[in-house]
């Protein structure tokens, strides 16, 4: 037998037994095309958060929300019976109900709630290392809106300028948590935002954490402040009655040392709910208007927070006891202050010459007597 004749011979049994396996494969290749379509919408569905213009939807989402409120209630006002100037009054009580009236600026925490997807997941089944920045950026975002929305009005923003991160646990893949962000510093240009990621405790946990704070308010309101105050690190430095380094540090706080220590101090405070913690992180801002750096103890005291002394003020020694941003705008006590800030958001020109450096020309400082009680707390904790 010719070589030629063996070749055909093989590739006749070659060709014989791809025929018999086709035949055998093809009700399965018939149903690929459907298979693979089914396949292709799954990775679609898992990977949705990531698709183009995902993560600017979900910074923007608090922003869009406000706007649809505002429009409303501008709506709602149109078809009213009041005049033009109770109009207006109208407005900026609207306005004043979405501002942080007697807050204390370091007791309040602002939470953004997410989960492990897929897409911001690695190999290792767990929330990657860079997917931590996207859920801070919309935490802060949200912070943002809830803490200068008088500032944003005026076209003032808070620029990042770094970014601390103090890694204790794993976030596992599909887990819910908690990113629950506060105030841990500032000094005459910088302000630290504190962020802890957590699992969110169960209901049962909650219970036992509701009745432990209850029982410790009823036996004493004083332990109660004091319990609190441990659970978010007591951390600034003065700021300034007119210009900004008149009263600050001498020698210049450091700021990358001073996120460190809040880092670190952070790091050991468990959460007062019992919260498991996965992440500390620390963020470095200043408040931006322009190319004009403004003070944040201006911002916090324009905007409607508050810590007077309670000997100066026993009226609003109630605002110690920070009160949850959940309650009724109408249940707070405004601050001292207040007159001084409604009389700028009168005008908002008048609010943005303040801002842009009008603050320097005014004599009284309200707003360094507005955050008088938490000085003691501040001043000792900036790293110079």
């Amino acid at each position: 037998m010719s070589c030629l004749a063996l070749v055909n011979s093989a590739l006749g049994s070659v060709r014989f037994f791809i025929e018999a396996q086709l035949r055998f494969l093809n009700p399965a290749l018939r149903l690929l095309p459907s298979a693979m379509k089914y396949i292709g919408i799954l990775l679609l569905l898992i990977n949705a958060r990531s698709f183009p213009l995902g993560w600017h939807c979900r910074v923007l989402y608090p922003v869009a929300e406000f706007l649809v409120a505002l429009q409303f209630t501008k709506l709602r006002l149109l078809f009213s019976f009041s005049n033009r100037a109770g109009k207006k009054a109208a407005l900026e009580a609207w306005y004043e109900t979405r501002m942080p009236v007697g807050f204390h600026p370091l007791r309040e925490v602002w939470t953004y709630k997410s989960w492990a997807s897929p897409d911001d997941c690695d190999f290792l089944l767990h929330l990657n290392n860079s997917s931590y920045g996207k859920a801070m950026d919309c935490a802060r975002f949200r912070m943002a809106i809830e803490t200068f929305p008088n500032f944003l009005r005026c076209g003032g923003w808070a620029p990042l300028a770094a970014t601390h991160y103090h890694f204790i646990r794993e976030i596992p893949m599909f887990a819910p948590y908690e990113v629950r962000a506060s105030v841990g510093a500032w000094d005459d240009k910088w302000i630290w935002v504190i962020a802890r990621f957590v699992k969110p405790p169960s209901k049962k946990s909650k219970g036992k954490g509701k009745v432990k704070a209850t029982s410790a308010s009823i036996s004493n309101e004083d332990s109660n402040s004091a319990s609190v105050s441990t659970a978010l690190p007591d951390i600034v430095t003065e700021i300034a009655n007119g210009n900004a380094s008149e009263n600050g540090p001498k020698s210049g706080a450091s700021p990358s040392a001073t996120a460190q220590a809040l880092l670190a101090r952070a790091a050991q405070v468990p959460e007062v709910d019992g919260a498991l913690v996965y992440t500390v992180t620390v963020a470095q801002l200043c408040y931006k208007l322009g190319r004009r750096t403004v003070p944040p103890a201006v911002i916090l005291a324009a905007n409607g927070f508050s810590a007077p002394l309670p000997s100066s003020s026993p009226s609003l020694s109630s605002s110690l006891h920070t009160p949850s941003p959940s309650l009724d705008a109408d249940a707070r006590t405004p601050p001292a202050h207040w007159a001084e800030t409604r009389a700028l958001r009168a005008s908002i020109p008048a609010l943005k010459a303040f801002y842009a450096g009008g603050w320097r020309e005014t004599e009284q400082g309200w707003w360094r007597e507005a955050l008088a009680g938490c000085e003691a707390e501040r001043r000792g904790c900036v790293v110079a």
